[in-house]
């Protein structure tokens, strides 16, 4: 299914994906707002859709740029939700254990995963060779 080189990287990459979308089931269920479905969906294509497109050389690009969209994405989702529903006093342990940093710090171990999948497809970067054009 996946190449032998990155197989293991890649289903690290399924877990991480599958625990988040389990976390969101859990904390916000879709089925109590048209709002949570956003987060389901991003979950559920990092799960099903993402590790896919890392599998072949030709969608790395675009598995990794998409990992970075999410993350970003997620990143600003929980930071806002963590803040919104903020009800406790601010303290260092409160913001580090009862935030939502913890999913957080999780959720960006992808991008490093992701980077190291990137690297073995395109060990000297990822590049675009011009085939064709003007010819003068």
């Amino acid at each position: 299914m996946f190449r032998k080189e990155i197989r293991e990287l890649i289903w690290a990459l399924i877990l991480l994906s599958f625990g988040g979308l389990l976390l969101h089931l859990r904390i916000h269920p879709p089925s109590e707002s048209l709002f949570y479905w956003i987060p389901f969906l991003f979950a559920l294509m990092n799960t099903l859709v993402i590790p896919f497109l890392f599998n072949r050389r030709e969608t790395v690009a675009y598995a990794y740029l998409f990992t970075w969209a999410t993350v970003i994405a997620g990143t600003v989702g929980m930071a806002y939700f963590s803040i919104t529903t903020w009800n406790l006093p601010v303290t260092a342990i409160n913001v580090i254990l009862k935030s939502m940093l913890p999913d957080i710090i999780m959720l960006w171990s992808k991008i490093f995963l992701a980077h190291k999948i990137l690297r073995f497809h395109w060990p000297d970067g990822v590049t675009t060779k011009w085939e064709g054009g003007c010819t003068e």
